[in-house]
């Protein structure tokens, strides 16, 4: 068990923040500072101070559309080709998107030592398809073979980060994409390969139910608890306004943008009443 897995199990249950569109609302203008490390840095140490998560998260997705914002030549080698996986396996091989994605993680985990360090990073489904809409502007189906070629692609980009001390990944299945059978799962094999050499425990996010999970997932952010898996039962929006709501194991909750902050800091004092009652 690593450090992540770690703290999501133990006694009180962790509360983990996705506090990144929150706090970009609150304190940057609505425009995060993805490009500029020590910016980034100093950014994270106040959410940090203000908001007070059990793990520390680095939301690669994000990063990478700000890049692509300033970055338009990877963009358009990116809609090169029309393949399915092209778009994806142009952007990860990028030199010095994987450059800067490494300095801002090493930088975070120098900035916050001491809290358990996750990516949380698109599935190599959802991350098809993501990429293919940024490169081309439309959507595309993905099927298994695309889907095992992306894990392959991913698996590569994420050595990169081997040296940052990180302590686990979290992927965020596509929306509308729930794993069902066996296959589902061998699609990405080579991402748990990966997290598995270099001691990483790897999570899955899910918006759809499911009854399991294959060997070699730690954990699960899902709508209902996976037997044998600890699972947080992700917080919907509407707890932020009063509602309340059932944690599992652990709490997973993103803060929305337009949160109000004094209620922000109402529930989550609330949350870690119940967390230690």
């Amino acid at each position: 068990m690593g450090a992540l897995s770690e703290r999501l199990t133990r006694s009180p249950p962790a509360l983990w923040l996705d506090t990144h569109a929150y706090g970009a609302h609150l304190l940057t203008n609505d425009v995060a500072p993805w490009l500029d490390v020590a910016a980034h840095t100093a950014w994270q140490r106040k959410l940090q101070g203000l908001l007070k998560s059990d793990v520390l998260s680095l939301p690669l997705a994000e990063v990478v559309a700000a890049w692509l914002i300033q970055n338009a030549a990877l963009k358009v080698a990116m809609a090169a080709k029309t393949r399915q996986v092209f778009p994806l396996k142009t952007l990860l091989a990028d030199e010095a998107l994987r450059r800067h994605l490494a300095e801002l993680a090493h930088a975070l985990r120098q900035g916050l030592a001491g809290l358990p360090f996750a990516l949380v990073l698109p599935s190599p489904r959802a991350w098809i398809a993501l990429a293919y809409a940024q490169a081309h502007g439309s959507a595309v189906e993905v099927d298994d073979d695309a889907a095992d070629s992306a894990a392959l692609y991913i698996a590569d980009f994420l050595q990169g980060f081997a040296e940052v001390g990180i302590d686990g990944l979290l992927l965020r299945e596509a929306s509308d994409y729930a794993p069902t059978s066996a296959q589902d799962f061998a699609c990405y094999q080579s991402l748990l390969n990966v997290a598995a050499h270099f001691r990483w425990d790897m999570g899955l996010h899910l918006s759809h139910p499911v009854d399991t999970l294959s060997e070699g997932w730690a954990f699960a952010v899902a709508p209902q608890s996976i037997p044998q898996r600890p699972t947080a039962i992700e917080t919907p929006s509407t707890f932020w306004r009063g509602v309340a709501h059932s944690a599992g194991v652990f709490r997973y909750a993103a803060i929305p943008a337009d949160a109000n902050p004094e209620a922000v800091l109402e529930r989550l004092v609330a949350l870690r009443k119940d967390n230690h009652s």
